[in-house]
């Protein structure tokens, strides 16, 4: 018994080292996700299963989430980038980063179409 009680502890306490917190929002739900970030009024969340935090801006819209790349950088590391593609002549800038909480970062603003556009294909395939 005391067997399954240390293990489901070191099996949690593994977990939680494992996990990200991230800011997840979208500006067009909530203007506090909108740049300039107001934090304060955010939650972070423990995101299971991914490695980093991004964010993206496009078309005025921002959306922050939990991410996943193939990177060999681990959670906990300062390294992060931010790339600019251009999709359907839609300019959409995505930053990942690797600490709990470095979504909350303030990009230059995008116009509003490309975000909607972002948006909507972030939520078709969550």
């Amino acid at each position: 018994m005391k067997g399954a009680i240390l293990f489901t502890v070191l099996a949690g306490l593994v977990s939680t080292g494992l996990a990200i917190q991230c800011y997840v929002c979208t500006s067009d739900e909530d203007v506090a996700c909108q740049d300039p970030f107001e934090s304060f009024a955010m939650t972070k969340q423990t995101c299971y299963g991914t490695n980093n935090c991004m964010k993206v801006v496009a078309l005025d819209q921002v959306t922050r989430a939990c991410g996943y790349d193939n990177s060999t950088v681990s959670i906990g590391s300062s390294d992060g980038e931010c790339t600019t593609t251009k999709i359907f002549g839609i300019k959409a800038t995505t930053c990942t980063c690797y600490l709990d909480g470095c979504n909350s970062a303030n990009l230059p603003k995008l116009s509003a179409f490309a975000a909607a556009t972002l948006v909507a294909a972030f939520k078709a395939l969550f």
